[in-house]
């Protein structure tokens, strides 16, 4: 697995937009997009290499089969059915429906690698394909959700998101727990500045600003019908650090237990990514009423997995 080969599962708005970070990135070798609809998937490879002089990358797109997974380092699962907002459990059903299909298939190939998935709601069935694959797969979970709450935080502040140090833990989805007691801005605790420096900092509202983080998905959904940009360099920093060792700590979804007596499910914390996926999870340190929100998350997902999971086994 030299090439730094990544197969995408689903050539969609989202899929596209995987392939198209890492090949500017440059973090892969070689791209192989796959869809239900072959030639859509052989069109946007097609447009995709065809940047690739601009770009100044060496980086080969094509579409393909389930084949290529034989030596992939990467399968991203980006496959997306209809969306309903009013009732996300009933996406939940036609994406583990999909995933059905999908899954002897990539049994089938030989795949060694890990598997990235994305496809919502992204937790669960990030858990269904662990449950069935003897393989590392990792969630997107809140990397996504993370970024929006940086970027409305750094916002309201008026400093650079980049200076700002943030993240949401739990699902990825409603139920998520934006961390405001661990936010740092400049290496300080944003609750400190907000006492010394009201001037600057002091004047945020914070449920406007959790409430659009939480919002963001359904509302940029809603405009133009996906989510592409963000998602796409989310999962492309996530195969980054993966390919590369890189260490980086990141908010993702993996496996989770609260204690001996509860179910495994996938929520997201920060966690160390290398090579192979999650190589360590760090807790955090959260306020009392955030680890009583976390709690209430986890609770969620264990009862998601007894009614719509388990029962699939």
């Amino acid at each position: 697995m030299s090439k730094r080969k990544t197969v995408i599962i689903g050539a969609g708005h989202v899929g596209a937009h995987v392939a198209s970070a890492l090949m500017m990135q440059d973090i892969c070798e070689e791209i192989i997009l796959l869809d239900t609809d072959a030639q859509k998937a052989w069109s946007h490879a097609v447009d995709l290499q065809d940047t690739a002089c601009y770009a100044g990358k060496n980086t080969t797109v094509r579409s393909g089969g389930y084949e290529e997974l034989r030596d992939a380092d990467i399968c991203v699962i980006s496959y997306c059915g209809a969306i309903f907002k009013e009732n996300r459990l009933e996406e939940l059903e036609e994406a583990l429906n999909i995933a059905d299909e999908i899954i002897p298939k990539i049994q089938a190939s030989g795949f060694q690698g890990v598997v990235v998935s994305i496809t919502n709601p992204c937790d669960l069935v990030a858990l269904y394909f662990a449950m069935h694959l003897e393989l590392m797969v990792v969630g997107t979970g809140t990397a996504l959700d993370s970024a929006r709450f940086r970027i409305r935080t750094a916002q309201a502040l008026g400093v650079a998101p980049a200076d700002v140090d943030g993240f949401c833990v739990g699902e990825h989805g409603d139920s998520q727990v934006p961390v405001w007691s661990q936010v740092r801005v400049g290496g300080r605790f944003l609750e400190e500045l907000e006492q010394e420096k009201r001037e600057l900092f002091g004047r945020f509202n914070r449920d406007e600003i959790e409430k659009a983080t939480i919002e963001a998905g359904w509302k940029i959904l809603t405009g133009k019908g996906s989510t592409e940009y963000g998602i796409g360099a989310a999962t492309a920093s996530l195969i980054q650090a993966i390919l590369t060792d890189s260490r980086r700590v990141l908010p993702c979804s993996w496996q989770y237990k609260k204690d001996e007596n509860s179910p495994v499910i996938y929520t997201s914390i920060p966690s160390v990514i290398g090579a192979g996926g999650v190589i360590g999870r760090i807790a955090p340190a959260l306020s009392k009423e955030e680890a009583k929100r976390f709690d209430e998350s986890c609770r969620l997902m264990e009862k998601y997995r007894a009614e719509y999971l388990d029962i699939r086994q």
